[in-house]
C-alpha cells in the first residue's frame, strides 16, 4: 500500500529557484519544509547556466519584468554575503560590467535604439566607440564599431551558488529527498493539498510550492494549465591562462561570453526545441561561435575546455509565473524563469517567503500571476 506523509510546506523542485525559496522560508519561519526533486538538484538548468546578472540586457522595454530583474540584482550583494557567512562557500559574485557590442551599421542602429530608452533609466551606462571599447577590452575585434557599457551588471558561478544554498538549507529544518518525481498536486478539502509521487506516495501539506523548471508539464494540476515548455540551451567554455577579458560581452544576434574567475570563458548560447532531451550539436555551436570572427577572433583560438547543454523553462509570453494558483491558493507557482533563473532567484525567494508569511511583496507581481493563463484553458 502506498505510504502517506504529513508536512507543513512542500517545495517541488530543488534547482536554484526551489532552493532559494527554501532558504528564504527557513529564515522567515520555523515550520518544517519538505524539498522534493526528481533527480540531481539543479542538473538541467542551474548547473548549465552561465550565471549572468544583466537586467538591461534581458528585455527590450521598460515595465514590470525589468523592474523585477533590477530588484533582484539589487538583492544580490546581501544574498551572497549571507550565504558566505553561513557556509564559507563563495558563489564567485563578480561586478564585471557588461559590454553590448555592434559590429555593423545595422547592429549599431539597433544598439542606439536600446541606448535611447535605457539611458534615462540608468545614468551610469555609457556609449562607447569601437576604439573606446577596445581600450577597455583589447581582444575585441577591429569590426566592433560601438558598444554600450553597463558597469553595474554582474555574474556568479551558478553551480557554486547552488552549492552554497544547499549547504545552508542542509543545516536547517528541511527534509530533502532526491529521485522523487511528483506526478500530481490536488486540493485536499479545507486541509491544504495532497501531492502524489511517481511511487504512489501521498504527501499531505498545507502549502505546495511548485518550482519544477522545465518539467512543469509533467505534474497534473487543477486548471488552468501552467504552460511551461523546455528550451535546450547549448554552451561551451574555452580556457585561457591570462584572463583576457574583464567584462561580459553580448553580441548579436543572441551571443555572449563570460570570463570566469577560474580562467575559463563561457560562450553561449543556442535556443533549440528538442523537448526534454539535452544535447550538444555542431549547428547549435556554430550559431553563436560564427559571429565571434568579428567580435573576438582571439576567443576562437583558445583551447577548448568543455561543452554542455541544459533546459530552460519558458512560458508563451516569456515571463515567469509567480504567485498563487487561481484554482487553489494553497498551490504556489514559481516557474518559467527561462534565461533568468539565476538572476531572479533572490527576489523570487523573497516574494514567496513574504507571500507565505503575510508580508507585502518586495516588488509588484501582478504581471506574473498564474491567473493570466485562465483564458487559455
Amino acid at each position: 500500500m502506498p505510504s502517506q506523509y504529513h508536512v507543513k510546506i512542500v517545495i517541488i523542485g530543488a534547482g536554484i529557484i526551489g532552493t532559494s525559496i527554501a532558504w528564504h522560508l527557513s529564515r522567515a519561519m520555523e515550520e518544517n519544509i519538505l524539498l522534493l526533486d526528481r533527480s540531481e538538484p539543479g542538473g538541467l538548468a542551474t548547473n548549465a547556466a552561465a550565471g549572468i546578472l544583466g537586467p538591461l540586457n534581458e528585455t527590450d522595454h521598460e515595465g514590470p519584468f525589468l523592474d523585477l530583474l533590477r530588484a533582484s540584482l539589487a538583492l544580490y550583494p546581501d544574498f551572497v554575503e549571507a550565504l558566505m557567512e553561513e557556509t564559507g562557500l563563495s558563489p564567485d559574485f563578480v561586478r564585471s560590467g557588461i559590454l553590448s557590442v555592434a559590429s555593423s551599421d545595422e547592429e549599431e542602429v539597433l544598439l542606439k535604439k536600446r541606448w535611447q530608452w535605457q539611458k534615462p533609466l540608468d545614468n551610469s551606462i555609457e556609449w562607447l566607440s569601437g576604439k573606446e571599447a577596445r581600450a577597455m577590452e583589447p581582444h575585441l575585434g577591429e569590426d566592433v564599431q560601438a558598444a554600450i557599457r553597463y558597469p553595474n551588471e554582474s555574474h556568479v558561478y551558478a553551480p557554486r551558488l547552488l552549492r552554497a544554498l544547499q549547504g545552508s538549507i542542509s543545516q536547517k529544518k528541511i527534509d530533502w529527498r532526491r529521485g522523487e518525481p511528483v506526478v500530481a498536486v490536488r486540493e485536499n478539502g479545507s486541509e491544504g493539498v495532497v501531492i502524489t509521487t511517481s511511487r504512489g506516495e501521498r504527501i499531505f501539506a498545507e502549502k505546495a510550492i511548485l518550482t519544477p523548471g522545465a518539467f512543469m508539464g509533467g505534474i497534473s494540476l487543477p486548471p488552468p494549465i501552467m504552460p511551461v515548455t523546455p528550451v535546450n540551451g547549448q554552451i561551451l567554455a574555452v580556457r585561457s591562462t591570462q584572463r583576457p577579458y574583464r567584462h561580459i560581452v553580448f553580441y548579436p544576434p543572441k551571443g555572449y561570453f563570460v570570463p570566469k574567475l577560474d580562467g575559463t570563458v563561457v560562450i553561449g548560447a543556442s535556443e533549440d526545441d528538442y523537448g526534454h532531451e539535452t544535447k550538444v550539436t555542431p549547428k547549435g555551436m556554430i550559431d553563436f561561435l560564427s559571429p565571434l570572427k568579428k567580435v573576438s577572433p582571439h576567443l576562437l583560438e583558445q583551447p577548448f575546455h568543455h561543452a554542455w547543454s541544459g533546459l530552460r523553462p519558458k512560458t508563451p509570453d516569456g515571463l515567469p509565473i509567480i504567485g498563487a494558483h487561481p484554482s487553489n491558493p494553497n498551490i504556489i507557482i514559481a516557474a518559467g524563469h527561462y534565461r533568468n533563473g539565476i538572476l531572479l532567484s533572490p527576489v523570487t525567494g523573497a516574494i514567496i517567503a513574504n507571500l507565505l508569511t503575510g508580508k507585502n511583496s518586495p516588488v509588484p507581481i501582478e504581471a506574473f500571476s498564474p491567473g493570466r493563463f485562465k483564458s487559455a484553458t
